[in-house]
């Protein structure tokens, strides 16, 4: 065999070992067929390190990943692509951009890093931007997004500066916007979490600077404000409190705490209530 042909078969069998699952690292595991072309390939055996330029291409049952350049060590824990990476899961419709991505193993599954204007997108309703993403391919569902993100699940929309979800559980960090879409609601906070349930968040605490804007397009905007809320999205209820206060077309009203009813825009206040009502003088 000669050196070109003996370092490409030591990159498919040793190298890419990250991404196969880790039944197929035991003694009683099936082989699993991972593919590299490039137009160079480099191996220093004293770093145990692999280096590939040129037309980079790794492909591994569902997933394909392309960039100009890439490298890793023949542990298989650790690899990197760098130039403009373009990773795509034909099965599941989701593909992944960025600048850099770096690939680790370990026992949650396979932990994909991508740095520099990262886009994913997962099938017609989920798409996540941001300056930097981490998303793992495990059975757990986790990803973190930072810097600028902009993420969308079905009728829900996030601007932030940090999203991340595990489990059913999800969390934003200086939230621009929070938009259900379904119901022409908005908000934004200092920090939101919530509950998905069926890929679709269903309830919501937001804290810090409240703000919440719901404008539907047959009815009058209201406009709310305080510290705190709570927002139940089945029952298509919220609540705000800590120095209340909503406002809608000729009045205002204020209280320690507000809750709105979102579908007929009916408000409660409770806790030292203040209504001021605009009257128009002919």
């Amino acid at each position: 065999m000669n050196r070109k042909k003996f370092l490409g078969v030591l990159l498919i069998f040793s190298c890419l070992l990250l991404l196969l699952p880790h039944s197929c690292r035991g003694e009683e595991s099936a082989i699993t067929e991972v593919i590299l072309h490039s137009d160079e390939l480099y191996y220093d055996p004293n770093a145990g390190r692999v280096t590939a330029r040129g037309s980079v291409e790794v492909t591994k049952e569902d997933l394909i990943v392309n960039a100009p350049f890439a490298e890793g060590f023949i542990d298989g824990e650790q690899f990197r692509f760098w130039d403009n990476v373009v990773v795509s899961w034909p099965s599941q419709e989701a593909t992944l951009t960025c600048v850099e991505l770096k690939i680790d193993r370990d026992e949650r599954g396979t932990l994909f890093h991508s740095f520099g204007k990262s886009h994913l997108i997962r099938g017609q309703d989920e798409e996540i931007r941001s300056d930097e993403l981490e998303w793992l391919q495990g059975e757990i569902v986790y990803y973190s997004a930072v810097g600028n993100v902009n993420a969308r699940m079905g009728q829900m929309r996030i601007i932030a500066e940090k999203v991340t979800r595990q489990g059913e559980s999800f969390k934003a960090i200086k939230v621009r916007q929070f938009e259900d879409k379904g119901r022409d609601l908005r908000v934004s906070a200092q920090e939101v979490s919530g509950k998905i349930t069926e890929e679709q968040i269903e309830e919501l605490w937001a804290t810090g600077n409240v703000v919440v804007i719901h404008e539907p397009s047959d009815g009058e905007r209201t406009h709310i404000t305080g510290k705190q809320a709570h927002y139940l999205r089945g029952k298509g209820v919220l609540e705000v409190t800590g120095d209340a206060k909503a406002v809608q077309e000729g009045r205002t009203i204020e209280a320690e705490s507000l809750i709105y009813y979102v579908d007929d825009r009916h408000i409660e206040a409770l806790g030292r209530p203040k209504v001021v009502i605009e009257v128009k003088e002919d």
